[in-house]
């Protein structure tokens, strides 16, 4: 019994393939039975991610936009104006201005409105035909035009919406392109413009205050990787910083060595202030808090950090200071100001809203035990959580246990497949070749990424999984190799594909129209069954008696086959049924055009479908096969567990290991396995001697979920050790739902290397 994650992203990659046609149609009608629960909600788990964006400093405040709150103006005292509720992000962070107290507004194609933000004085200008906004120095608008041949003017603006034109003299002739920083590189005295003559890039000087152009004799590649202060233009390459006065921004620069993964971010009195990546933050990004701020000397080295967390980014201020997002943690994300007061300090400006984002991209759900896969965007890493839900009684959320980072081998969650084995463990398998990406084993309790399991060879996927056995695909060797999960030993080794598993049998893909059963202990195959002509078989999943098969291609068709009656049973075709998961008797079928969860019940041969809840396009869920729970994400970020409204499963043996001889000498213990079909709420395990008929050991077991395991040593009721001879064992199992009867085993275990038996 498998359990595979389903995740928002991988459903939609598939959508295209669409199905057809309508063979059984489905007869809406009433639940053949009542629920076996109430809905049980588990709370929502939320990541919080930083979004401040800073987009212009003048010298009493800053603009910046928060999600939420759009377009802020806040004083360095963090007195908050609204300037634009809607704003959005910014992809031409200049537009706004740069330097100045005056915020600029544009609206395309040719409007400007400049606002004073300390006495709210505001003006509207519109651009001459064939200008291009390119930004705001103060009250001056900056245009370029490109007719006949490309150079900038400066539109000085007056209080009734007029202005005085200049045209910049001194552009140089042939440029046939420019950049666009992300981050103003100017005030109102002037603007760095980078600019294209050719395959060359350069760099030039915008003086505002003579309207002239001046060619600056270097360039850096790239945007992002200079900034303009009151006192000084920097940029950096190459593990070197390069330090301009801007009283002659054409001399020979003062240089500064910046070590390991670090971005320049600005310069307070005579610090640099560096960005540095820290790996305990979470992964690489050059867009995540995953940034320390560091105050580096000028002869490079670090005096101290200023910041523990940040997202590498910050705006100088026309005062000589640096304003940059960030924190102590996330959770107290806000703006600060780093200033030159005997060296450089820091202080807190303004607290940040933070964006809340759902964290469940992926989840499980077999025997109460709830594994989802979490987005932390913050760290840009997928984190495993396991809640163990009451399966007795009114059912209660336990504790969210933190079961480690997922190293997936790429950034999305499809790349993580999670199955269930239905004993407590999970099968884990990532994308790649690398060995943190090939299917590990991980226990109940243990964090990720588990165990290896098989160390000395690469599987491209893994095909099946149910109890004790992994059905493990190498596309190199062209075999599947079926793994006992608890020996770490193959078991059966097949040429072809294993399309499901459900205990020891295995169905393997017999062409593209049908498939055999086997048993993977002894070898034995069975009969093949056959799902028409015309059908390219897309899907098989098994749950005890019944199979459930997809067929794509130029006849798609989708149907249940019985493997005690060798029956077929057609049902409806849809594209949702791509999606489908079969359980004991019902499937459920996700999506569809009213967006809802539906169940299929076919046990009387006649299906029935009723809605289970609302599913959001692609949110992920799942259903535990026996019990007929589905767990699904909710709109607001919670899961919801639901009943199927079919009739609930008996408590049923899956899987067995269980020895028939006891070697009690050196110590040795008899210790059998029973895999069940859902949770028992107790177990007792009676054993007899088998020609007296007298108990000689009772052991007992409170609720296990999937698996009954305990150990005997061959010892009676008070410790003494029992004579050779034959015993008879029973286990009896009660369901912990209460929903049908015990389940009852039986059998034989010869002891031996005890006292001689004495009749």
């Amino acid at each position: 019994m498998a359990s595979r994650l389903l995740v928002r992203a991988g459903i939609a990659a598939v959508a295209a393939l669409a199905l057809a046609g309508s063979l059984n149609p489905l007869v809406a009608g009433p639940a053949q039975a009542e629920p076996v629960a109430g809905e049980v909600v588990v709370p929502a788990s939320i990541s919080l991610l930083p979004q401040t964006e800073l987009l212009t400093a003048g010298p009493s405040g800053f603009l910046r936009r928060e999600p939420g709150r759009g377009h802020l103006w806040t004083s360095y005292t963090g007195l908050d104006t609204a300037v634009d509720t809607a704003g959005t992000d910014s992809s031409r962070v200049p537009e706004f201005g740069a330097g100045s107290d005056v915020v600029a507004l544009y609206k395309a194609p040719r409007t400007v409105t400049l606002r004073d933000m300390t006495d709210g004085r505001s003006r509207t200008v519109t651009l001459p035909a064939g200008h291009s906004y390119v930004t705001s120095l103060g009250w001056t608008v900056v245009t370029r035009t490109e007719s006949p041949a490309v150079t900038w003017r400066l539109l000085d603006t007056h209080e009734d919406g007029t202005f005085t034109q200049r045209e910049v003299t001194g552009v140089p002739t042939g440029i046939e392109g420019w950049y666009t920083e992300a981050a103003p590189l100017g005030d109102p005295h002037g603007q760095i413009v980078q600019y294209r003559i050719g395959s060359t890039g350069r760099t030039g000087w915008l003086d505002a205050d003579q309207a002239r152009f001046v060619p600056l004799p270097y360039d850096w590649p790239g945007t992002g990787r200079a900034v303009l202060t009151a006192t000084h233009l920097l940029w950096w390459q190459g593990g070197t910083v390069y330090i301009h006065s801007r009283d002659d921004l054409t001399a020979a620069p003062t240089t500064v060595p910046l070590t390991g993964e670090a971005r320049l971010l600005g310069m307070v009195g005579e610090t640099l202030v560096v960005a540095r990546y820290d790996a305990t933050l979470g992964s690489f990004s050059y867009l995540r808090p995953v940034w320390r701020i560091d105050a580096v000397a000028l002869d490079g080295t670090t005096v101290k950090t200023l910041l523990a967390r940040s997202q590498g980014l910050a705006m100088p201020t026309p005062t000589g200071g640096l304003l940059v997002p960030g924190g102590p943690t996330v959770e107290q994300w806000g703006v600060f100001l780093v200033e030159e007061s005997g060296g450089a300090t820091i202080r807190r400006i303004a607290d940040s809203p933070l964006s809340e984002i759902n964290a469940v991209e992926g989840l499980t759900y077999t025997q109460g035990r709830l594994n989802t896969l979490e987005y932390d965007p913050a760290r840009e890493e997928h984190r495993l959580y396991t809640r163990d839900i009451g399966v007795a009684g009114t059912p209660t959320i336990g504790e969210r246990a933190a079961r480690g980072v997922a190293d997936n081998g790429c950034a999305v969650p499809i790349c993580v497949d999670l199955y269930d084995t239905g004993d407590g463990r999970t099968v884990v398998a990532g994308t790649g070749s690398g060995s943190a990406q090939q299917p590990h084993l991980l226990d109940p309790t243990q964090s990720l990424p588990g165990t290896r399991i098989v160390p000395t060879y690469t599987y491209q996927s893994v095909s099946a999984v149910s109890g004790r056995f992994a059905a493990l695909w190498s596309s190199g060797g062209g075999a599947t190799s079926v793994i006992d999960l608890d020996t770490r030993q193959l078991v059966y080794l097949t040429p072809a594909q294993v399309e499901a598993m459900w205990g020891t049998t295995a169905w393997l893909r017999d062409g593209n129209q049908a498939v055999v059963p086997v048993d993977v202990l002894t070898g034995q195959r069975g009969a093949p069954v056959w799902f028409g002509d015309g059908c390219l078989l897309q899907d098989v999943q098994a749950v005890g008696r019944w199979l459930l098969w997809l067929c794509v291609g130029a006849t798609p068709r989708q149907g249940i086959y019985d493997t005690v009656n060798k029956t077929q049973l057609a049902l409806d075709s849809g594209p949702e049924w791509l999606y489908a998961k079969l359980g004991d008797g019902f499937v459920v079928v996700p999506g569809g055009e009213d967006n809802q969860l539906k169940v299929v019940d076919f046990r009387s041969g006649s299906p029935t479908v009723r809605t289970a809840d609302d599913l959001s396009p692609w949110d992920p869920w799942d259903v535990d096969p026996h019990t007929g729970v589905i767990a699904h994400l909710a709109a607001d970020g919670s899961i919801h567990l639901v009943p199927s409204g079919v009739p609930v499963s008996p408590l049923v043996q899956i899987d067995a290991t269980v020895a028939t001889s006891l070697n009690v000498k050196n110590g040795g213990q008899w210790r059998p396995k029973w895999r069940l079909s859902k949770p028992a709420g107790s177990w007792t395990l009676e054993i007899k001697r088998q020609t007296t008929g007298v108990t000689v050991r009772t052991l007992t077991g409170g609720e296990s979920r999937g698996l009954v395991t305990t150990a005997w040593s061959g010892t009676d009721r008070v410790g003494r050790q029992v004579e050779n001879g034959t015993y008879t064992w029973t286990l009896t199992a009660t369901p912990a739902d209460g929903q049908g009867a015990a389940l009852t085993r039986s059998g034989t275990v010869t002891v031996s290397g005890a006292f001689p038996s004495r009749g």
